[in-house]
């Protein structure tokens, strides 16, 4: 038996060269290509992290444009309804001076009307006063009174 052992220690050397051809020509045609796909996959997943956190960061920066857009558009719709408010409210107290004014100018027009015909009334009353005068003497005496 120890000389079987003896006469196959020459497979040894040829195992081992099997073995190293077979090493390497598993590295080249499968570990080789296998840890390539992983690190494209590595490359591609970090990459796919960069954009995702980039589309992230773009997402939330134009959110924030978005919702200032928003306010600066209400602050200006706000700026204009007060403006708007505020003419009209000029506008009203110019229509009620101007109504009060013309009001005013009627009521002046009114009474120097009323004073004239005031005025125009005493005037024939004084001219009808000696003969309602005369007449009433008539009557209280009832006969006839010269003037």
């Amino acid at each position: 038996m120890l000389e079987q052992i003896a006469t196959s220690w020459w497979h040894i050397p040829i195992l081992m060269g099997m073995i190293f051809v077979y090493g390497i020509f598993l590295n080249l045609v499968l570990f080789k290509p296998v840890q390539a796909v992983m690190a494209e996959r590595k490359r591609r997943i970090e990459e796919s992290s960069t954009l995702s956190v980039s589309s992230r960061e773009t997402l939330q920066q134009r959110l924030n444009e978005y919702e200032q857009a928003v306010l600066e558009a209400h602050r200006r719709a706000t700026r204009v309804k007060e403006e708007a408010r505020s003419q009209a409210t000029a506008h009203r107290a110019q229509v009620l001076a101007s109504a009060k004014d013309e009001v005013d100018r009627e009521r002046r027009r009114k009474e120097a009307d009323l004073k004239a015909n005031v005025a125009e009334v005493k005037r024939a009353l004084e001219r009808e006063i000696p003969s309602m005068a005369r007449l009433l003497a008539q009557k209280i005496l009832g006969r006839e009174v010269a003037v």
